[in-house]
């Protein structure tokens, strides 16, 4: 008998790499203060608006919890602009934000992956801090014709809960109707993607070796994963 049923997949650093491109991260910075107008130079006005993302993030991961769009611009990024404006625009200057961090590329073999492991009868989901609400996603999905893959986005700025929680988890179990038992999780943060998967009781976890991130961390009997591995064809023959 088959393991599990059901495998979800973390976004950032796992299914998606970040890319640095210093002419493509200056002109998200361009595009955003044009969007925005401040009333002062490209830099000064990216340099606050990192600043308040930071205090935000420590929020986000000491409370283990996300907020949407919205509310991100509204209350923490740029709380002195008109609250319509904001709520019209939001997802786009998320995005753009985004997109002053670096590119973003699907991993090596990951859409072949995913779609073969669907075509094996497993049932594929996400579960991802990132934010930006599913726009971005929605639009990920498309542009790599993914519709139809993944039954379910289990998005901490949708959902409100955050990794490495184990709240997220459970949710995205119900909402594809399997126990946690019979599921697997991917991911490539040993504090974000293994302890809350663990006690959530999520049968299997795998760690990704990102090309992102550097595991310094130790890895304990609270983040151990069962499987390693360093090309995400690997998966292939775990969930044969």
């Amino acid at each position: 008998m088959r393991q599990v049923d059901g495998i979800f997949f973390d976004l950032g650093g796992t299914m998606r790499l970040e890319v640095k491109d210093a002419v493509y991260q200056d002109a998200a910075k361009r595009e955003l203060h044009e969007r925005i107008q401040p009333d002062m130079d490209v830099e000064t006005f990216y340099n606050l608006i990192t600043t308040r993302f930071a205090i935000y993030k420590s929020w986000a991961v000491n409370t283990r919890r996300e907020v949407g769009d919205e509310l991100l611009w509204g209350l923490f990024l740029q709380p002195e602009l008109d609250h319509e404006w904001i709520k019209a625009h939001c997802h786009e200057l998320t995005l753009i934000f985004r997109r002053t961090k670096g590119r973003r590329e699907t991993v090596p073999y990951g859409v072949e992956v995913v779609k073969t492991l669907k075509e094996r009868g497993y049932r594929l989901g996400i579960i991802s801090n990132l934010i930006g609400e599913d726009y971005e996603v929605n639009r990920w999905i498309r542009d790599e014709h993914l519709e139809g893959v993944f039954e379910t986005q289990m998005l901490s700025s949708v959902c409100g809960l955050r990794k490495p929680g184990d709240a997220i988890y459970r949710l995205a179990c119900d909402d594809m109707g399997i126990e946690p038992r019979r599921c697997a999780s991917i991911g490539d943060n040993l504090d974000n993607d293994i302890p809350g998967a663990w006690k959530a009781g999520i049968g299997i976890n795998v760690l990704y070796h990102s090309p992102e991130r550097k595991h310094i961390i130790p890895i304990t009997d609270a983040n151990r994963p069962d499987y390693e591995i360093r090309d995400f064809r690997e998966l292939l023959n775990i969930f044969a």
